[in-house]
């Protein structure tokens, strides 16, 4: 039976309007229109007010206060309303900062609505693919954005540009009533995860879950079970989730991709997410689809 997705920047609820985005006059007027909402961000980071605990919208008119060539993308339509994102990030200081608060997109999972969170992620992910992108990988030239920031077109050649997903397996293998769990030199201390790696050229996503942990730890997994995705916008992965059975228990790690790993039960697991606090072992925020993973197993 398939899972409902709960993770974080999933059930994004705009219509993201395809079919119009090679009109670009349609799109200056959604840019531009009284009844839009855009979201502000700043290095990366959304504006926010924190008291009413979601995305502080203001209308286009406060682009007037932002340069002229700040980025400006549309987002897509719901009920009717125009929804945008701009880059503020070449604004003097921090703009709007009075009406409040920027802060890190990592740190909103807990404080805005799925929606929302939804929103501000893919905002997030294409401000920061333009910002990256502002030269043509083919000739070198500078590229200017289309349909309202949906690619990228280099106009000497028209050679375009489409963001760019770059998707990763992230799998927890199982055996009997245990999971694997590893961590990586750049964890916080002590937090434990599933295991994930990037998918290669010419390689499926099955294939791809069984090369990693193969080489991160040494399990041989079979079966692998799709279980969900989730758009992970730091910067631009699409993290995919399995569960997957574990042929042995013989742990041979891979000291440059993972520090340590351990065999967990499924009751010392269920603990731990029910919120037992342990010194030695804690398992991801509730944002992350590696917690998700966990919890679905523990269920089942």
């Amino acid at each position: 039976m398939p899972v409902m997705n709960p993770n974080a920047f999933t059930g994004n609820p705009l219509d993201r309007l395809s079919e119009n985005r090679k009109d670009e006059a349609w799109i200056a007027d959604q840019l531009s229109a009284p009844s839009g909402r855009m979201a502000v961000f700043h290095k990366g980071q959304p504006l926010i007010d924190a008291e009413r605990k979601e995305p502080l919208w203001l209308s286009p008119a406060a682009r007037s206060d932002l340069p002229a060539d700040a980025p400006h993308i549309l987002l897509g339509w719901l009920d009717d309303v125009p929804y945008s994102a701009i880059d503020a990030s070449a604004a003097p200081g921090q703009p709007f900062a009075d009406l409040g608060t920027y802060i890190p997109l990592r740190e909103t999972g807990a404080l805005l609505g799925r929606e929302d969170l939804a929103i501000l992620g893919q905002a997030a992910w294409m401000l920061d693919w333009h910002r990256r992108h502002l030269f043509c990988a083919r000739t070198g030239r500078p590229t200017r954005m289309r349909g309202g920031g949906v690619s990228r077109i280099e106009p000497e050649t028209g050679t375009e540009h489409y963001p760019r997903v770059d998707p990763v397996t992230i799998v927890l293998p199982v055996k009997q009533d245990h999971c694997l769990l590893g961590r990586g030199p750049h964890f916080p201390p002590n937090m434990y995860s599933a295991l994930a790696g990037f998918v290669e050229p010419g390689e499926t996503l099955e294939e791809c879950v069984i090369r990693e942990i193969r080489e991160e730890v040494g399990i041989i997994l079979t079966g692998p079970r799709y279980v969900f995705s989730q758009p992970w916008p730091f910067p631009s992965s699409l993290m995919i989730g399995f569960i997957a059975q574990a042929q042995d228990w013989e742990i041979l790690l891979d000291p440059q991709e993972i520090e340590a790993a351990r065999w967990v039960e499924k009751g010392e697991l269920a603990a731990l997410l029910g919120g037992e606090r342990r010194d030695d072992l804690w398992v991801p925020p509730t944002y992350a689809i590696a917690r998700q993973l966990m919890e679905v197993w523990v269920r089942e």
